[in-house]
């Protein structure tokens, strides 16, 4: 996942398994197309695979989150965002009581990005990263969210549904309605944690001046 901040442990593992599934992905409509055989497959030295395959599998992990980064904050920014089934009251207030009461210790001129400097403040002045896990899996989950969906596009684009490509169909919405949902609980987990590292970190630096004073 690729963040302002460094790349930790959590976004290389994210990175290979979004980027395996995307290869998962290709291959399969490769197959079903007929652009592409088992025996192809099989048939390549593990030696290749291996040193142009694993890469190649990061690499695009890599790149596709940003993507899946930009279509998601689209889609969370038009009016569905609102919707009863997707929203959730009780956790959308606690996040703005933490951000209320973190802009105390936020410069003015932050207004409007303050979960991105309290997330780079963390990093560069503690050695919290507590967040991380929660921020690695709200990436895993908002890419596997765009590629449900652009499979789904994909099989109503160019095959003739079938029975059983409908229910692959179907099923695939199911997926990505998943996925968008539980990238949701994430994206709250890691404002919740963020926010609280914040104030906690900057409370004890508070009290500490104070015992010095």
């Amino acid at each position: 996942m690729i963040e302002k901040t460094k790349l930790s442990l959590w976004d290389f593992f994210v990175s290979v398994l979004s980027g395996l599934a995307i290869a998962l992905s290709v291959l399969a409509h490769c197959i079903f197309k007929d652009l592409i055989t088992w025996k192809i497959i099989f048939g390549q030295p593990a030696a290749l695979i291996i040193v142009f395959g694993i890469p190649t599998i990061i690499l695009v992990g890599l790149l596709f989150e940003p993507l899946a980064n930009y279509i998601t904050k689209l889609l969370t920014h038009w009016p569905c965002k609102y919707i009863k089934l997707l929203s959730r009251k009780k956790w959308d207030e606690n996040i703005q009581s933490l951000k209320k009461k973190a802009g105390q210790y936020i410069p003015n001129e932050i207004h409007g990005s303050e979960y991105e400097y309290c997330k780079n403040w963390l990093t560069q002045n503690t050695s919290d990263d507590s967040y991380m896990p929660f921020l690695a899996k709200f990436g895993f989950y908002r890419s596997m969210f765009l590629l449900m969906l652009s499979n789904e596009i994909i099989i109503l684009s160019i095959y003739q549904l079938s029975r059983i490509q409908t229910l692959i169909s179907l099923f695939l919405v199911v997926l990505a309605f998943i996925y968008f949902r539980r990238s949701g609980d994430f994206y709250r987990h890691v404002s919740v944690t963020v926010y609280s590292r914040f104030i906690a970190s900057f409370d004890s630096k508070v009290k500490r001046d104070e015992a010095i004073q």
